[in-house]
């Protein structure tokens, strides 16, 4: 078949070829396999697939696509390139041409059975069987002694209905939707990390530091509660502050979740958004969007990070936290922390 080379019929073929291809087959032709637990887990609507420790799942029926351990998302074209960066369109153009009118065969990854196939319980009704953390339990001496979290900031969690105790030691933090419904939990112990599998998946973590009473005036974005928590504990600005937690990746309807808190908070007086990011790669990518969608709803942002390479919120309180039982606190970034934060500069500290 001949293909025209017009503007015009160049946009016709991106156009056929956009709704003629299913990015499940182009998955299963690079190797993916669907899971199906994992799918039948969340809904009929977004097909998981695998290829050994990687994940993309399919939405849109067929048409679209995102990462759930990272921020790629797109059409057919950008999975391609995706899987390939090495691809320039007319390497994809003619790819996806041997592709239409192709059905995706859905076969199924193998899974060892064990475990991981019994039947999961609603993540809901695991979270209401538990309590908080008390004084002197395993989860409380993981996040205290081991992360280094004051025991007032642990405490308030608690209270708040926003942390619960796991089995093992691990602490449950829960993830609520913009209308206060509870859709999962981040898990952390000293052996296990993980979020909770079925229910809705993550939305937000989020806690408030100063008892709740004040309007949100702020909000703090982080990418792991831990690090919420460890945020909350530096920061001396804690008045009208929600600390919150992506929990990592976010899919479609996490980031338009997030969206929809922004406009909350952006209808306050003097919002801003405080973006608290690790200080690697993943962080800047998280930054931008975050950044892109706090404009979308008139929202001021800026961004701070911690000053070492590669390093999260939670290293920066327990090294401060050395320091001080060492009989010297570092300087930076932590003396800057609350003068960068309440000054309003939009620049991210040296």
């Amino acid at each position: 078949m001949a293909y025209a080379s017009s503007p015009e019929a160049q946009q016709r073929e991106l156009d056929e070829l956009r709704n003629a291809v299913n990015c499940a087959v182009v998955l299963e032709k690079a190797g993916f396999r669907l899971d199906r637990q994992a799918t039948a887990q969340r809904s009929a609507r977004n097909l998981k697939f695998r290829r050994d420790s990687e994940a993309i799942i399919v939405n849109h029926d067929g048409k679209g696509w995102w990462d759930p351990k990272g921020d790629g998302k797109g059409d057919v074209f950008k999975l391609v390139q995706y899987l390939d960066p090495s691809k320039n369109l007319g390497h994809v153009r003619q790819e996806l041409r041997a592709l239409i009118g192709r059905s995706p065969t859905l076969e199924v990854v193998e899974r060892t059975k064990g475990a991981a196939d019994r039947p999961r319980r609603d993540p809901a009704e695991l979270w209401n069987r538990r309590t908080a953390p008390g004084q002197g339990t395993a989860a409380w001496r993981y996040l205290t002694e081991i992360r280094g979290l004051p025991d007032h900031i642990v405490a308030i969690a608690g209270q708040q209905g926003a942390l619960k105790e796991g089995p093992h030691g691990t602490a449950w933090f829960g993830h609520r939707d913009a209308d206060g419904q509870f859709t999962g939990m981040e898990m952390r112990g000293p052996d296990y990390k993980g979020f909770s599998t079925g229910g809705v998946g993550k939305r937000l973590f989020g806690f408030r530091a100063d008892g709740g009473e004040a309007p949100v005036t702020r909000l703090v974005v982080t990418e792991a509660a831990i690090d919420a928590l460890s945020f909350a504990a530096l920061d001396r600005f804690q008045k009208g502050t929600l600390y919150t937690s992506t929990g990592g990746g976010m899919s479609p309807e996490s980031e338009a979740n997030l969206k929809r808190v922004m406009m909350q908070v952006a209808a306050q007086p003097e919002a801003r958004l405080v973006v608290a990011v690790d200080n690697d790669l993943q962080g800047d990518r998280y930054a931008g969007k975050f950044a892109a969608m706090a404009r979308d709803v008139g929202l001021w942002s800026g961004r701070i990070s911690p000053k070492g390479p590669e390093e999260d919120w939670n290293a920066v309180l327990r090294t401060r936290r050395e320091g001080m039982q060492a009989g010297s606190v570092p300087v930076a970034p932590l003396c800057r922390l609350s003068e960068v934060l309440g000054s309003g500069a939009k620049a991210q500290p040296e």
